[in-house]
């Protein structure tokens, strides 16, 4: 007597079959393996319905339906093995006779006529005995996830097999885009680094590190600037720019740096801060040339371009006294943008007066202070706009 079975591979799915033996064999190992963790397998002989072999080297194949086919004993790993009945039922003593084997194929049927839905299987606890807390809980899971499986409307769908090979393409396909946001990712980060190469070659020739990566003293004040364009501001200070400015004319030059404001009416900048604003963009563009010669990729036109005057006039006049109905019919700028320059303004200042304390210049600090207390004042710097 024999178990039914039913064998599924990964290309063919065979009709039941009859278990007639069994043997372990170890599986060939590896070169350099251990033999003793080598992985053990069973070999399952089983009666299958195969085609009759055509000579064209693939045997064994499941036979179709219509054809008569031959019963052979086939060799089976047992995990390809599907399904396991709890029908036992008898074969010949004697296999060797094909007429014998063929026989097989009346007891299948017959099986077949009494278990229209399929025999019933092998139940592990109440048939096998197993008694094992932890595998109760696993098959009692498996049981409610195929109740899940089989109540879907997809189980029973006509066009089931197009669906789960449409899924499997779109699975494919993600697996593909993931691999390639992976590679993007990696291209990015060389790039990253190329880019990193290159800002390190400006600060070198700059001097704001040595040729050995370590921070000099214009590298430790810049790395203080975070709100501003941080190269040139402190191209400025150790330029000595600001030392021979005023505290409003100090404002009124970096408030270039914070204004992203475009103006119609013409710049009405006075003699007095017409050549301080020649020299922040003669240094823009010594910076911009730096970069393009360690080939970044910067136009020299647009940088400078960044450092926009339309304010200067506005923030010297804030800082000098006047009011602020005074400063808005001096430009046709917003008002909410003017406030917005200045508080940005107040922000940088604060920025400079500890760079400008860590260097030990006191004049300087003081000089920034004293901007920062001529620029907060009034509504421009109110806790809330609805007094």
């Amino acid at each position: 007597m024999g178990f039914n079975a039913q064998v599924k591979t990964e290309k063919y799915e065979y009709d039941w079959g009859i278990i007639v033996n069994f043997k372990h064999q170890t599986s060939k190992k590896k070169k350099g393996e251990n033999p003793l963790t080598s992985e053990a397998v069973i070999i399952v002989d089983i009666l299958l319905h195969v085609k009759k072999s055509s000579g064209d080297g693939e045997t064994n194949v499941p036979c179709p339906d219509g054809e008569a086919g031959d019963v052979e004993v086939v060799p089976v790993l047992h995990t390809l093995i599907h399904q396991i009945s709890s029908l036992r039922v008898y074969y010949p003593k004697d296999l060797r006779p094909a007429d014998s084997r063929k026989s097989v194929l009346k007891t299948i049927g017959e099986v077949k006529k009494r278990f229209p839905e399929g025999p019933p299987l092998l139940n592990p606890i109440k048939d096998m005995k197993i008694d094992e807390p932890v595998f109760k809980d696993c098959v009692a899971r498996i049981k409610l996830l195929e109740e899940r499986l089989y109540a879907h409307p997809i189980h029973n769908d006509k066009n089931r097999g197009a669906l789960t090979a449409a899924y499997e393409r779109k699975q494919e396909t993600y697996e593909e885009l993931t691999q390639a946001k992976n590679e993007l990712r990696k291209a990015k980060s060389i790039l990253q680094m190329d880019e990193l190469k290159k800002r390190k070659r400006v600060l070198r020739r700059l001097g704001y590190c040595t040729a050995t990566d370590v921070i000099e003293l214009k590298g430790r004040i810049a790395c203080e600037l975070s709100s501003a364009d941080e190269l040139l501001l402190t191209e400025l200070i150790f330029n000595g720019v600001f030392n021979t400015l005023t505290p409003p004319q100090c404002a009124s030059l970096i408030s270039c740096f914070v204004c992203d404001e475009n103006s119609s009416q013409a710049s009405a900048t006075g003699e007095e801060l017409r050549g301080v604003l020649r020299q922040l963009q003669e240094y823009a563009r010594r910076i911009a040339k730096v970069s393009m010669d360690a080939k970044m990729e910067l136009d020299e036109d647009e940088y400078v371009g960044k450092f926009k005057c339309t304010l200067m006039d506005v923030v010297l006049t804030w800082a000098k006294g006047a009011s602020f109905l005074q400063i808005c019919k001096m430009t046709d700028v917003f008002e909410g943008s003017i406030i917005r320059t200045m508080r940005r303004l107040e922000e940088v200042l604060r920025q400079l007066c500890q760079a400008a304390m860590n260097i030990g210049n006191t004049e300087l600090e003081i000089k920034f202070s004293e901007a920062i207390k001529l620029l907060k004042r009034d509504i421009v710097f109110a806790a809330s706009l609805y007094m």
